[in-house]
C-alpha cells in the first residue's frame, strides 16, 4: 500500500514537472484540464456518497494547490477565473431576488426576523472577541460571516424536495434573499473604507448611483433589448452577458467591489419576462467558473495556524448549528408562526454561506483578516455545507427528537392559523390537494361536508379556507397529526403522497383508527406499488403508468380534430380545478 502510494505521489509530480515544463499558452489549457479532471473524479465520489458537490471542488483544490501537490502553477489565472464564478454567482442570486417570493411569506416578518437575526449573531460575536482572540474589526467581519446561510445549497436542496411551496420553504427562501442584500450592504461598508462616516458616505452614493442606473436601464432600454434578443438564443445569451459585465465595470468605475456590480445586474433583470430563459442559458457557464471559484478556495486552505484557531473554528461551528437555529427559531416564534414551521426553518439556515467566503476574501485584501483566520472560515463552511444535506433530510425526525424543549416556549402565542374546521364528523380525507389531488376535487366536493382535506401548500390551504371547505396546513406524517384529527368514521382515504416510507406509516396509523376506511395511495415505482398492495392497501395510483397510458390514447387518436376536441377538454378541465384551488 505505502509502495502503492509512493508510485502515485511520484506520478503526479511528474505531471506537475511537465506541466511547469510547457509554454504559458498551453500550461494554461493543461492547468483546466487537471482541475476539471479530478473535479469530476471527486464529484463523482461525492455524488455517489450523496454528498454536495462544494467540498469535492475544494478537496480538489487542496490536492492541486501548493499545500500538496502544487500541480496547478498558475494560481493568478484561477484566481482570475475564481473572481468570474464569483460574478457569475452573485448575478444568479440576484435574479432570484423577488418582492413576490418574499411577499409570500408575509414580507413584514421576513424583514424583522432577517435584521433581527443577523444584528443578534453580529453582536455576539463582537461580544466574544476577546475570547475568540479577534480585534473589533476582525470580529466584525466573523459575525457577519456567521450570520449568513446559504441561499445556493438551501434553494437546491429544498427545490429537489418539493419544499419550497411549503410555508417554512418559502420562510427560508425569504430569510436568505433578504440575508443577500444584507450581505450586499455589508461588502459596500467593508469595501468602502470600514466604518468611518464620510467613505462610508461616498461608498453608499455611489450604490445608488448604479441603482438608479440599473432602474433607468431596466425601465427604458433593458425589456425592449431582451424583447428583441429573445429572437435568437445566441443573441439573449450574448445580452446577458453583455449586462453582466457592463454593471461589473460600473462597480470597478466607482471602486466598488465587482461583486456589488454582478448582483445589481442580476436584480435588474430579476423581473423580466425572459429571466428562466436568461438563467437557463447563463448556468452552464456559472457552473463552469463557480467549480473554479471553489477549487481556488482549496487552494488557498492552509492548515498552518489553523491549530491556533480551534476555539474560532468550534465557535464557528457552535454558532452555525446551535446558536443561529435557536436565535432564528426564537425569532419566528415570537412573531407567531408554530413550532414546526419554526424549527424546520432554523434547522434549514444551518450553514455558513457563499457570502461568508467572499466576505472573508475581502477581509483578507484587506489585510483585516490572516490566512489562518481565513482558513478557518473556508473549513467552517465546508463542514456546514456538508451537514446541511443531512439536516434538511432528517429535519422531521430531529424535530420530533428535539419536541420536549421546544415546548419551553408554548406560552409564545401562535398567530400562524392555516386550517378551517367545522367540527363534523368527517367520512373521506384527502392529503395532498395540489396537482393530482386537485383533479379529485371535483369528485368528493358533492361530500363537501364529509371532506377534510391535509396539505403542506399554504396557498392551496388558503383557498380552500375561503371556500369554507374542512382543511388543516402541516405534514400529517409529523408527530400527533393525525392524532389532532377527528378521523374514527373515516371510509375513505386518499393520499397524493408518492414516498414509500411515508405511505407504510399513514397506512400503520389509519389501520388503527378506521380498520374498515378504504385507502387509497399514491406509488412512484412499480416495484414499490407491489409491495403496498401487499401490504393491504385498497388501491395504488402509479402516476408515470397513467400518463404513459394518457399519451399512448393521445398518440393513437392522432386526428387533428380529435386532437382539437382533447385541448379544449383538457383546457377547460385545468381552468375548473385551478378555479377550485386557488
Amino acid at each position: 500500500m505505502i509502495e502503492l502510494t509512493g508510485r502515485v505521489v511520484e506520478a503526479v509530480n511528474g505531471v506537475a514537472h511537465h506541466i511547469g515544463a510547457l509554454p504559458p499558452s498551453e500550461a494554461i489549457i493543461f492547468d483546466i484540464a487537471v482541475i476539471l479532471i479530478l473535479s469530476a473524479m471527486f464529484a463523482f465520489v461525492a455524488r455517489t456518497l450523496r454528498q454536495p458537490l462544494i467540498p469535492a471542488y475544494v478537496l480538489t483544490g487542496l490536492v492541486l494547490g501548493p499545500l500538496v501537490f502544487g500541480v496547478v502553477k498558475n494560481l493568478d489565472l484561477i484566481g482570475a477565473f475564481s473572481e468570474i464564478g464569483i460574478a457569475f454567482l452573485l448575478f444568479t442570486a440576484g435574479l432570484e431576488i423577488s418582492l413576490r417570493k418574499i411577499r409570500e411569506a408575509n414580507l413584514k416578518k421576513i424583514a424583522l426576523i432577517g435584521v433581527l437575526q443577523v444584528g443578534v449573531i453580529f453582536g455576539v460575536a463582537l461580544l466574544l472577541a476577546n475570547f475568540l482572540g479577534l480585534g473589533s474589526l476582525q470580529a466584525a467581519y466573523i459575525g457577519i460571516i456567521l450570520a449568513f446561510g446559504s441561499t445556493m445549497v438551501d434553494i437546491k436542496l429544498l427545490s429537489d424536495r418539493n419544499e419550497l411551496v411549503t410555508l417554512h420553504g418559502r420562510l427560508v427562501l425569504g430569510i436568505l434573499l433578504l440575508q443577500d442584500l444584507v450581505a450586499i450592504v455589508a461588502i459596500v461598508v467593508f469595501t468602502g473604507g470600514g466604518f468611518a462616516i464620510l467613505p462610508l458616505t461616498v461608498a453608499f452614493i455611489k450604490l445608488g448611483l448604479i441603482l438608479l442606473a440599473a432602474i433607468l436601464l431596466q425601465r427604458f432600454v433593458l425589456n425592449r433589448l431582451f424583447r428583441f434578443a429573445a429572437q435568437s438564443n445566441e443573441f439573449l445569451f450574448l445580452c446577458s452577458l453583455a449586462v453582466l459585465f457592463f454593471f461589473i465595470i460600473l462597480a470597478y468605475v466607482f471602486e466598488l467591489s465587482i461583486v456589488i456590480g454582478a448582483f445589481i445586474a442580476g436584480v435588474s433583470l430579476a423581473n423580466s419576462p425572459f429571466k428562466f430563459e436568461l438563467e437557463s442559458r447563463i448556468s452552464p457557464l456559472r457552473d463552469f467558473f463557480a467549480i473554479l471559484f471553489f477549487v481556488a478556495l482549496g487552494m488557498q486552505l492552509v492548515f498552518v495556524g489553523i491549530g491556533d484557531r480551534l476555539i474560532l473554528l468550534g465557535a464557528l461551528l457552535i454558532g452555525a448549528f446551535l446558536v443561529k437555529p435557536i436565535v432564528t427559531f426564537v425569532l419566528l416564534r415570537t412573531t407567531g408562526y408554530q413550532p414546526r414551521t419554526g424549527f424546520l426553518t432554523a434547522i434549514s439556515l444551518a450553514q455558513l454561506s457563499e457570502f461568508s467566503l467572499i466576505i472573508g476574501m475581502i477581509g483578507v485584501t484587506a489585510g483585516v483578516l490572516d490566512s489562518s483566520i481565513f482558513s478557518t472560515v473556508i473549513l467552517a463552511t465546508i463542514i456546514t455545507m456538508s451537514v446541511t444535506p443531512y439536516l434538511i433530510e432528517y429535519k422531521g425526525e430531529m424535530y420530533r427528537f428535539f419536541r420536549y424543549p421546544i415546548r419551553s416556549l408554548k406560552f409564545l402565542p401562535v398567530r400562524e392559523v392555516l386550517c378551517y374546521e367545522d367540527k363534523k364528523d368527517k367520512e373521506v380525507l384527502l392529503v395532498g390537494s395540489h396537482r393530482m389531488g386537485g383533479a379529485l376535487m371535483e369528485e368528493l366536493l358533492d361530500k363537501k361536508d364529509k371532506l377534510l382535506v391535509v396539505d403542506y401548500n399554504p396557498e392551496v390551504i388558503g383557498a380552500l379556507m375561503k371556500k369554507k371547505i374542512s382543511c388543516v396546513y402541516g405534514d400529517i406524517c409529523s408527530p400527533g397529526m393525525i392524532d389532532k384529527l377527528n378521523l374514527k368514521k373515516l371510509k375513505l382515504v386518499v393520499s397524493t403522497i408518492p414516498d414509500y416510507e411515508h405511505t407504510r406509516y399513514l397506512l400503520k396509523k389509519f389501520r388503527k383508527i378506521a380498520p374498515k376506511a378504504k385507502i387509497i395511495v399514491t406509488g412512484s415505482r412499480i416495484s414499490e406499488t407491489m409491495k403496498l398492495y401487499r401490504a393491504g392497501v385498497d388501491y395504488v395510483v402509479t402516476p408515470k403508468i397513467l400518463a404513459g397510458q394518457e399519451l399512448a390514447n393521445i398518440v393513437h387518436n392522432r386526428k387533428v380534430g380529435d386532437l382539437k376536441k382533447a385541448r379544449k377538454k383538457h383546457l377547460t378541465h385545468l381552468r375548473e380545478i385551478h378555479r377550485l384551488l386557488y
